[in-house]
């Protein structure tokens, strides 16, 4: 039984692409005086939704990098912001004639102080047939400024209950990558070796029979797996003690069929469970071939300041393209 997996073309009637649609059967919400201007910690939600519509409308991708957080649930998998705009960017290019509105009222609910969702109706047409979409934004609060971190609607919702209600308990796993070295993980003064497990694919559907999440396993049996969620593939990279207390550190940059815009994680081993060890950072397959080339790790404490770490980065520059930057960042 497979699990299909929301290529790039199945995202054309998700994603929130367009100019105005001229149709007779459609209705702007901002011509629309019963539309829910809700304000809550005197922010406008409404006119937020209607400024991440107009974005997408006149295809502005800074604006749109701007409206996402850093990570976001984005139509049910988790991409980092970079690539949820590069994805937007290959559906403009592979449905010019795609067109959207916000249709009628933009119902705005309170989750928390932090956190407020956004519901409305996307009017789609696409090839002179228009479809409603019951669709919805989260947003939360991410220091004075308000961010997007969940994109949308129900009808891929179902779709994906529906593929996980087929989902096998027991996943077939595929291809199996050893780590060279041995290493002390769990701090018992013992080493152990560990590999990366990948999901079984079929490359040509761009699908898993299961979940596409890797594992990386040990060899000690009594250390936890670690779940690497939307992931094909990839090559655990092991740093070592950063921190000193005795286990030791592992990153993944995880292979996707699509873009090379991909979050880069750190993990290390806490009473028993894999955490983060600093917060996940958005890396470019550019930036990681610069570092193979010079030599230089993606992360390294900072000297002389305990439980700092300095990251290597990637982020999108309207005018000079994919850059490459430096952050000093806290343990998490």
């Amino acid at each position: 039984m497979k699990t299909t997996l929301f290529p790039i073309a199945s995202l054309l009637f998700a994603l929130t692409i367009a100019i105005s649609c001229a149709s007779p059967k459609t209705s702007d919400s901002n011509d629309d005086p019963a539309n829910t201007e809700v304000r809550t910690d005197e922010t406008d939600f409404a006119a937020l939704v209607k400024e991440w519509n107009k974005a997408n409308s006149s295809k502005d991708y800074e604006a749109l990098s701007a409206m996402f957080d850093s990570n976001v649930l984005f139509y049910g998998t988790l991409l980092n912001k970079n690539a949820c705009v590069e994805n937007k960017q290959m559906a403009f290019k592979k449905s010019p004639d795609f067109c959207q509105q916000i249709y009628g009222d933009i119902d705005v609910k309170k989750i928390s102080d932090t956190e407020v969702k956004c519901s409305f109706v996307k009017r789609v047409t696409v090839g002179g047939q228009t479809t409603d979409y019951p669709s919805y934004i989260n947003f939360h609060k991410v220091g004075d400024e308000w961010k997007i971190f969940v994109e949308g609607d129900l009808i891929t919702d179902e779709n994906l209950a529906k593929r996980a209600e087929k989902k096998m308990i027991a996943q077939e796993m595929g291809d199996r990558v050893d780590v060279p070295g041995t290493y002390d993980f769990d701090g018992d003064g013992k080493k152990e070796s560990c590999y990366l497990l990948e999901p079984k694919k079929i490359d040509d559907d761009m699908e898993c029979e299961g979940e596409c999440n890797c594992l990386i396993m040990f060899s000690d049996s009594n250390i936890s797996p670690i779940d690497v969620e939307t992931c094909i593939g990839g090559k655990p990279k092991i740093y070592g003690d950063l921190d000193g207390n005795g286990t030791c550190e592992i990153g993944i940059w995880p292979w996707w069929w699509t873009s090379c815009w991909h979050t880069f994680y750190i993990y290390t081993l806490e009473n028993g469970e894999w955490k983060d060890f600093v917060e996940p950072f958005p890396v470019h397959c550019n930036l990681l071939e610069e570092l193979e080339e010079s030599g230089k790790p993606i992360i390294e404490p900072v000297p002389g300041n305990k439980g700092m770490f300095k990251i290597q980065f990637s982020y999108f520059d309207e005018e000079e393209g994919i850059m490459s930057g430096t952050e000093t960042v806290k343990k998490h």
